[in-house]
């Protein structure tokens, strides 16, 4: 299988007379255009196709079609990645930590050290999280629960179900058609990751992964199988009970269905784990900042996406339009000021965006905020800007500012996060002055 390793927004050309790289060969070239098309609106496409190339867009992770692997990794700046080993190991393991972080991925932070330790690739890594996650929660005890049957019995059990009874056994005195609860592992969550545990191991070629999914399989032996489909994720409820596997089914859902993976089974076997880069950076400056800051600000509270701070900005009659949800929100701890940082994992080319800059001044004036931020990855030569808001007398003291937060640097190494939190608190303390008890 040919392994090839790119960045995002990279062009990727079909080979043909001179083309120079990254290249490939015209028929894995058709066979990875036939996966993205295939039954994908263009929105949703990992590739932006055109004629003889194809560009990568915020997508990252893994992509598998007979004869190719594609791994797709982050795209800081221009200088970061020059196909070198060490580069591309350190933006994969920077990747997971972002990942973990961010909860889309089943492993604790201090895990993913050890997992990125070894050489291998993306989709080796995140299966092996994926087989020892669901392995060490099995061996505790696979989810049981009482389950809804409807069969026809030689004894009697349950509820007799009279229309079925007379249906089915109109000449057959000695059975019961019945309506029972039976205290079962065959659960639709463990059908879920029984069905994850089938993919993985045909998209896996390490042998230590292969064992361990083997044994979740036959841990989960009296398990019906079944094809998955996304809204039966929907039918699954998180109790006391089960949470413990929460986080495992979050990934299996990445794994089987959802908007950007697919698995597609068939003469030509495909398999992609895929990760929207700007729902990545947006969850990963949350997490962080909720665990890494916070706890500097004594009082202060974060809400991410707005979750229960969710506003409209305009209203028609009694009904609500534009529903505003910046990405996170902080407010002092008496309430009376808040601060705005919106995500955009973009490179800056010095210039701020239209739309970004209408989106963060609705933020700036329907949360009230005396300040408002931008967050980029930082990029080479960018510099902080801040822009006052205007109204009809001139200035209004509201500004909007660019910060930047530098992640090409080793996530894994204990400096480097703490330099990371050093940045964050300053953007937090530029747009929230402390308050007595704060830092």
């Amino acid at each position: 299988m040919k392994s090839f390793v790119v960045q995002e927004h990279t062009k990727i050309v079909r080979r043909d007379g001179e083309s120079t790289p990254p290249y490939l060969e015209q028929r894995l070239y058709n066979r990875l255009k036939r996966f993205d098309q295939r039954g994908r609106a263009e929105k949703d496409r990992v590739f932006s196709w055109s004629d003889r190339s194809a560009r990568t867009t915020q997508w990252v992770g893994v992509i598998q079609v007979p004869g190719l692997q594609v791994e797709i990794l982050p795209k800081i700046d221009e200088a970061d990645f020059n196909g070198k080993d060490g580069k591309e190991a350190q933006a994969r393991r920077n990747l997971l930590y972002m990942l973990s972080v961010a909860g889309q991925v089943p492993v604790r932070e201090r895990d993913v050290a050890r997992l990125t330790s070894r050489k291998a690739s993306l989709s080796e890594t995140l299966a092996a999280i994926f087989a020892d996650r669901l392995r060490r929660e099995l061996l505790r005890g696979p989810e049981r629960a009482y389950i809804h049957r409807e069969e026809n019995l030689r004894k009697f059990k349950g509820k007799l179900l009279i229309a079925q009874q007379v249906r089915h056994n109109a000449a057959h005195h000695e059975r019961f058609f019945c309506r029972f609860d039976e205290f079962s592992e065959d659960t639709l969550m463990n059908r879920i990751f029984r069905a994850a545990c089938r993919v993985l191991l045909n998209a896996t070629h390490t042998p230590l992964t292969q064992d361990r999914l083997r044994h979740c399989l036959l841990l989960l032996d009296g398990v019906e199988d079944m094809f998955v489909h996304d809204e039966l994720f929907d039918q699954i409820t998180i109790t006391r009970q089960n949470e413990r596997f929460a986080d495992v089914l979050h990934f299996c859902r990445l794994i089987l269905q959802g908007r950007s993976p697919t698995v597609q089974a068939g003469r030509e076997r495909s398999f992609s784990l895929l990760f929207d880069m700007n729902r990545v950076f947006e969850d990963f400056i949350a997490a962080f900042l909720k665990k890494q800051v916070m706890p500097r600000f004594n009082g202060y509270r974060l809400y991410s996406q707005a979750k229960s701070q969710q506003r409209h900005l305009m209203r028609d009659g009694d009904r609500g339009v534009l529903l505003l949800k910046p990405d996170i929100l902080i407010k002092t701890p008496n309430g009376d000021q808040q601060f705005v940082l919106d995500t955009k994992w973009k490179q800056f080319s010095g210039k701020v965006g239209r739309n970004d800059l209408y989106q963060i001044y609705a933020y700036t004036k329907r949360y009230e905020c005396q300040r408002s931020v931008l967050l980029y990855p930082h990029v080479l030569e960018a510099e902080c800007l801040d822009y006052d808001i205007m109204d009809t007398d001139g200035a209004t003291g509201e500004q909007v500012g660019v910060r930047f937060v530098n992640l090409r640097r080793d996530l894994h190494k204990r400096l480097e996060r703490d330099a990371l939190a050093c940045d964050l608190t300053d953007i937090v303390e530029e747009g929230l002055p402390l308050e007595d008890g704060g830092l």
